[in-house]
């Protein structure tokens, strides 16, 4: 059993309007066949437009957010998991005051974190 610990892993701050990354789960330690992220969110913040050659879920932790997912806007709050297909266009806004931890699961080990902008 292999035991990921979050405050080993580097958190990205990746610049104003976006939340904060982490990867913790991935190849480099140990996954065979999952990457798992961590977005914390504050006010304001966006996950930008983007695609994935791989299956994602979103899981909402705490607070709530907006997806959008090839076009179709929903609101997801505490509890809720988001499917994205792979291949679909998808985002996550968050414009509340109160903070929103989204963890995503993507299919593959080897996701590697893109440009920010």
């Amino acid at each position: 059993m292999s035991i990921v610990r979050r405050e080993d892993r580097p958190v990205l701050d990746r610049g104003p309007g976006l939340p904060t990354l982490q990867q913790l789960v991935d190849r480099e330690n140990g996954s065979e066949n999952v990457t798992i992220l961590v977005n914390e969110f504050t006010a304001g913040e966006t996950v930008l437009s983007h695609t994935h050659d791989v299956e994602e879920v979103l899981l909402v932790v705490t607070g709530e957010c907006t997806v959008t997912v090839d076009g179709r806007v929903e609101p997801a709050r505490q509890g809720d998991a988001v499917i994205v297909p792979a291949g679909a266009l998808h985002s996550i806004g968050h414009g509340s005051a109160q903070p929103c931890t989204v963890v995503a699961v993507l299919g593959s080990p080897d996701l590697q974190i893109g440009p920010t902008r």
